[in-house]
């Protein structure tokens, strides 16, 4: 739960505030960008480390309840496929940036890409704020099915 709330809130924190700063502080949209793409490759990690105990949580959950467990495993399936997609629109983006010159070589390009880039994050994002609630009610679930040791 800790590396899920580690990511998830990162990923959240980051878009939804740190984003919005970055463009109101400064004044060049490239060097935020720069900033952005920092960041969204250390939450993308974030993101690959959280994966495999999602899993091994979701295998656990579907040894109790198929159904809650075949959801978690979707869930998840979902945010590592959203997570796959980052990796190649990431690819995308770094060709038609000019790292030397600071500048983008093709706008249309990488307007595209980063169209991709913002939708993959948010069905990312949306893939784990499904998970959490759903996990929290597996584990009551399958907790009030396990007998007390």
């Amino acid at each position: 739960m800790f590396m899920f709330a580690l990511y998830w809130g990162g990923l959240t924190f980051y878009t939804g505030i740190v984003v919005r700063v970055i463009h109101l502080v400064l004044n060049d949209p490239m060097d935020g960008g720069l900033i952005t793409q920092k960041v969204t490759i250390a939450l993308q990690l974030l993101g690959w480390c959280t994966v495999p105990f999602m899993v091994w949580n979701d295998i656990a959950v579907l040894r109790t309840s198929k159904r809650l467990g075949a959801a978690l495993l979707t869930l998840t399936s979902l945010l590592t496929l959203a997570l796959i997609g980052l990796l190649v629109v990431h690819a995308q983006l770094d060709s038609v940036i000019d790292m030397d010159q600071g500048v983008i070589t093709d706008r249309i390009a990488f307007d595209t890409a980063h169209r991709r880039y913002n939708q993959t994050t948010t069905i990312q994002w949306l893939a784990a704020i499904s998970y959490l609630p759903l996990v929290i009610y597996s584990w009551r679930a399958v907790d009030s099915r396990t007998p007390d040791c």
